[in-house]
């Protein structure tokens, strides 16, 4: 066996692989990676992010889930977004409790094999020291320059209200000091000491002091289905991590091999239908969530046409930044962690002097009276976060996941599908073009985008009333997939996506 890790940044690959040298296991490796990709790409994750991770643990048949995601403030008033239709970006009620840290805490608590002191001194050490700025960081920086550049917490990546130029060696020595607080007093101090104040002040007190030390990361069941002789799991909701199980278990219903993509589309336009009516927070009650439920995806599937795109109508029954990560260990333990702050670089509201951004998760919720994933106070949003760990005969066989918001289960269906059906390797997969649909609620027709496609294809396609766009270009938007499987000799190979710069971000050895 050998250790493995895959990140969308090659330093926080390069830097997470030393944790193995002294002593750490996959675990270790995952939180540390995730730590170093909050600093070096806060566009992509960070502090003040939510967390989801599945942890295969070798002799167990099925893995354990870490639910980090945060709820929305005690005083979350839907009321005073009357004159919105969805809920602003950057709004101080886009903000949920960031559940990162609290993450951290109890993967290291339950697996870890090296002290979070330890992890957190690398972090610091990459603050004082300094990183280059990527180009995607760049962007982001540019984009949002205007609202980051004059706050506290954005000194560190303007200068005169610039942002640093591509490759400019940058420091974060306000995030350094935080981590040094986090290492000095623990982890929990992000909730319940002056963190956790300025967290408030800085969201006007939605989130209240007492959100904040009240919240705790939860255990809880990951999801489950069989295709084609795997087992597939991922995270329950309020995730959409169900559609990646459900459209590739329609798919092997449908049973239409012969016309893969038509069947495919329309397998995942048929239950992403339904994704807004039954994705929420179940509040502790799960067994009510029927998405990966063979009887509901027959049941779905029997709309499916051999020769037409669908509409698919769902009446509602009731009155883009990520970072994803993998890695596993020579003693095989292996695990699948996501973390973000959802849309790229967040609420772009900075807390204080800390030197970090708070994420505007909670702009998952809708502004629908009395429906379940309606804002209000103390309860989780609708995440588009979607992990996954596949397995087979009991053994942990492949690890999967990517950033890409609403697009992530489409994204891994397509990928995923090829493999489980032997018909392509990873690595061929990683290099074939990938489609994305914007639009897939309930009523709306198909509309695909594709990288590239043969002119035979969309004929094809077209014949059966799918819409097609093609962009003739690689769409780093439609990755990086991360993907670490187990080879013919037993051996786990991490294998990176061509469409972000990750030729450095992933490590075997």
């Amino acid at each position: 066996m050998n250790n493995v890790i895959v990140s969308p940044h090659h330093l926080s690959t390069e830097l997470g692989s030393t944790i193995f040298s002294k002593g750490g296991n996959a675990v270790d490796a995952a939180i540390l990676t995730n730590l170093i990709q909050g600093i070096v790409a806060p566009e992509t994750c960070g502090i003040g992010g939510d967390l989801f991770a599945l942890i295969w643990v070798p002799g167990k048949n099925k893995p354990e889930f870490l639910d980090a995601s945060g709820y929305s403030g005690s005083n979350v008033d839907q009321g005073l977004l009357s004159n919105y239709e969805s809920i602003p970006l950057n709004h101080p009620l886009s903000v949920t409790v960031p559940g990162a840290v609290a993450g951290w805490r109890e993967l290291s608590n339950r697996y870890g094999t090296v002290p979070i002191e330890d992890i957190l001194d690398i972090g610091i050490n990459l603050c004082h020291e300094g990183f280059t700025v990527s180009k995607e960081l760049f962007n982001s920086l540019k984009i949002h320059g205007e609202e980051l550049s004059g706050q506290n917490s954005g000194y560190s990546f303007y200068r005169n209200s610039q942002p640093y130029s591509v490759d400019t060696l940058i420091r974060r020595p306000q995030l350094g000091k935080t981590l040094e607080l986090l290492k000095n007093h623990g982890l929990e101090y992000f909730y319940n000491g002056e963190i956790a104040k300025e967290i408030s002040n800085s969201v006007n007190g939605f989130l209240t002091e007492k959100d904040l030390s009240n919240y705790k990361a939860i255990w809880r069941e990951p999801l489950h289905q069989k295709i084609y002789g795997y087992d597939g799991w991922t995270s329950p909701p309020s995730t959409q991590g169900y559609l990646t199980l459900s459209t590739l278990k329609g798919f092997e219903m449908i049973n239409n091999k012969e016309d893969y993509l038509h069947t495919l589309i329309e397998s995942y336009r048929i239950c992403a239908s339904d994704r807004d009516n039954i994705t929420f927070d179940y509040q502790g009650n799960d067994k009510n969530f029927l998405g990966t439920n063979d009887e509901y995806i027959r049941d779905k599937m029997s709309l499916f046409d051999k020769q037409a795109a669908g509409k698919y109508n769902f009446p509602n029954p009731h009155g883009g930044g990520t970072a994803y990560m993998n890695a596993v260990d020579e003693n095989g333990l292996g695990i699948s962690l996501i973390q973000s702050n959802f849309y790229g670089i967040g609420s772009r509201i900075g807390v204080g002097n800390y030197g970090f951004f708070l994420h505007n998760r909670g702009c998952g919720f809708n502004l629908i009276k009395d429906h379940p994933n309606s804002l209000g106070p103390n309860k989780k949003p609708l995440h588009t976060l979607s992990p996954t760990i596949w397995s087979k005969d009991g053994s942990l066989d492949f690890i999967t996941g990517t950033r890409g918001g609403r697009y992530q289960p489409q994204l891994l269906a397509q990928t995923i599908l090829p493999y489980i059906l032997e018909e392509s390797s990873f690595e061929e997969i990683m290099k074939k073009p990938r489609w994305t649909i914007e639009y897939f609620g309930s009523d709306t027709s198909s509309n695909i985008k594709f990288e590239f496609i043969e002119e035979s294809e969309i004929s094809s396609l077209e014949h059966k009333g799918h819409k097609i766009s093609v962009e003739n270009k690689l769409i780093g938007g439609y990755g990086p997939i991360s993907t670490i499987y187990k080879n013919s000799e037993g051996n786990f190979v991490g294998v990176a996506d061509i469409r972000v710069g990750t030729e450095k971000a992933f490590n075997n050895f």
